[in-house]
């Protein structure tokens, strides 16, 4: 049987435990759309504050006269503490893409379409999504690198 047939996967009447989850997946894919863009919202205000503690973290300490003082590795050093705001600007960047209009070609006569059109739009947002959470976790790689760089060495 595929997905888009509509009988019971066992044989007999749908019981009231059979029908609750029936009606518990329709929900769920009805608020998927609502629940990744909330989602995005959620991760574009965590990666925003990340950026203005990170700033502020920068602005109030003397790194800038540290890496002046050091030479040829200053330019890696400088590269090394920006790395997290470019990673976080890259996170910041797909979010905001989860709310992207995309044009979709759908007929509401047909079921399958409409199916194919909500999975394509699902599916994007969700790729968008993705990216932007591996890029907010790979920020923190170098921002822990930073962390112990400053106050091991600088």
């Amino acid at each position: 049987m595929s997905e888009g047939d509509s009988e019971p996967v066992r044989g007999g009447s749908l019981t009231k435990l059979d029908r609750f989850w029936l009606e518990t997946a329709r929900g769920a894919a009805k608020e998927s759309v609502a629940a990744l863009e909330e989602a995005a919202k959620q991760l574009i205000s965590v990666t925003s504050l990340l950026q203005a503690i990170y700033f502020a973290a920068i602005s109030f300490s003397d790194l800038k006269g540290a890496l002046a003082a050091e030479g040829e590795i200053r330019w890696a050093l400088v590269l090394l503490f920006v790395l997290p705001v470019v990673l976080w600007l890259l996170s910041l960047s797909y979010a905001v893409l989860v709310f992207k209009p995309e044009s979709y070609r759908t007929n509401l006569s047909s079921p399958d379409l409409a199916r194919s059109m909500y999975g394509e739009i699902v599916g994007y947002k969700h790729r968008q999504l993705q990216r932007a959470h591996l890029f907010l976790v790979l920020g923190f790689v170098p921002l822990v690198v930073n962390i112990v760089i400053y106050l091991a060495w600088i």
